[in-house]
């Protein structure tokens, strides 16, 4: 059993993940190592998801940009690990000292949520009215 930080799971609505990439996020989270590293590419998780390669590169892109998953290397090198923030830890006495670690020097990377696609709608005429 790995320990985590947040309820990502409570949140997903907010960060308007499209259904592969919740699936994508799914088998990463399934399969990390402590800590959130990811010893799987892009066609390995494809193996598992059977949602072809097009599909698979929106839905990482995706988590990439919102910030649930980080990305280093290049070309076909690319490793993938899940942000600190959201990893699973062997322990809670792990979590707190990578935690403390990461607030030592500025914290963990953002998770980006998006904004209003449009303005929220005005408020109606009148003002607020009592039911009785």
């Amino acid at each position: 059993m790995l320990f985590n930080t947040t309820g990502l799971l409570g949140m997903l609505h907010q960060l308007r993940l499209t259904p592969t990439a919740i699936d994508v996020l799914s088998v990463m989270v399934a399969h990390q190592q402590p800590g959130g590293s990811v010893a799987m590419n892009q066609s390995e998780i494809d193996e598992i998801l059977g949602v072809g390669q097009a599909s698979m590169s929106r839905a990482m892109a995706l988590l990439v940009e919102r910030g649930i998953v980080l990305r280093s290397g290049g070309g076909r090198g690319h490793r993938y690990a899940l942000n600190p923030a959201v990893a699973g830890y062997e322990s809670q006495t792990e979590l707190e000292k990578e935690m403390t670690q990461l607030l030592s020097v500025g914290g963990p990377p953002s998770i980006r949520v998006p904004g209003y696609g449009k303005r929220p709608p005005k408020p109606g005429k009148g003002g607020l009215h009592a039911v009785a």
